[in-house]
């Protein structure tokens, strides 16, 4: 599945917060489903915890059972979100 149209540009547009040393990145709905779907490709290759972190701060998680109708939907919450990392 290729990224969601516009993230790569979202990405490129995010800013550092000096002040609390964070990164910010806004991302609509379908995009921040885009960046979950990466995050469980990359927990499929040994690592978990940029998944996890995603899923517990942004309650937004990919899973292949959501997706196929199976379950609550596969992304929540809002389409202004700030991201931190």
């Amino acid at each position: 599945m290729p990224p969601t149209d516009g993230l790569a540009e979202q990405v490129r547009a995010a800013s550092c917060d000096h002040g609390i040393k964070r990164w910010r990145l806004y991302l609509t709905e379908e995009q921040m489903g885009s960046v979950a779907y990466g995050l469980w490709l990359h927990r499929m290759t040994g690592s978990a915890a940029e998944a996890n972190r995603f899923a517990r701060e942004y309650g937004v998680v990919h899973s292949p059972a959501r997706d196929s109708g199976e379950g609550p939907p596969a992304v929540r919450g809002g389409a202004g979100v700030s991201g931190r990392g």
